[in-house]
């Protein structure tokens, strides 16, 4: 075996940063369930870190448009704010946090498979596909250790790495589409790209213009759905 083909998984990591090829080919020659497990913990443990900062504020953003809905009776918002804080303290809230990160995993793999199978005409293995969404996930560890220490020091979970940096607050569509394009994103989409591209032995040009394609999709389904979920 070459010695790409022999990183161990705290190399691997390492890889993916500085490196994401080495990392994707020595997972496409060798990939254990530890592959999947230690990137998938890593990314868990820094977003329950991470919730325990950010929720306290996402609450009082929360019951201040509560408290300004024009949607709601008083006796409404007196009831919602009621459940909310007495929800604060529970783990609840660290419980949602830790399946999120593993639901999100779990449907971004079968995502990229069956772009890989389906769409690229490959033949890539789930548990495959699973092992490189895991890595690709540490983005997220990233992202939350930039995005954390801004929204706790300015209070507030308006924080935003994307497009809508480029124009002013609002509810509008284009707002919410703006802040889906997203920098940590597009940097998902370019390891993908790459490990997909390794994989299935074609150009990582191929793949990149497919998911950013789905991506987009999904972009523009996601702001207006919120668009539709107002207080």
């Amino acid at each position: 075996m070459s010695e790409n083909q022999e990183k161990t998984i705290l190399s691997k990591i390492l890889s993916l940063f500085w490196e994401p090829s080495g990392a994707f080919q020595s997972l496409k020659t060798k990939i254990s369930w530890l592959d999947i497990l230690i990137p998938l913990l890593i990314v868990i443990i820094i977003s329950l870190i991470s919730t325990s900062y950010i929720v306290p504020i996402a609450m009082v953003e929360q019951k201040a448009r509560i408290e300004t809905s024009e949607r709601l009776t008083d006796i409404q918002k007196e009831t919602i704010i009621e459940r909310m804080e007495s929800k604060a303290d529970s783990p609840v809230q660290y419980i949602t946090t830790a399946i999120a990160v593993i639901v999100k995993t779990l449907v971004l793999a079968a995502v990229m498979l069956f772009i890989g199978n389906f769409l690229l005409g490959g033949e890539v293995k789930y548990f495959t596909m699973l092992g490189i969404t895991a890595y690709v996930g540490l983005v997220d560890v990233v992202s939350l250790g930039i995005k954390t220490p801004l929204i706790v020091s300015q209070e507030t979970t308006k924080v935003y790495t994307s497009l809508a940096l480029f124009l002013e607050e609002s509810e509008h569509f284009l707002f919410r589409f703006f802040a889906n394009i997203d920098v940590f994103a597009i940097w998902k989409i370019v390891l993908f790209s790459i490990a997909l591209g390794i994989i299935l032995d074609k150009k990582a040009l191929k793949p990149f213009w497919i998911i950013t394609i789905i991506w987009l999709i999904y972009a523009v389904a996601a702001a207006l759905l919120a668009g539709l979920v107002k207080i």
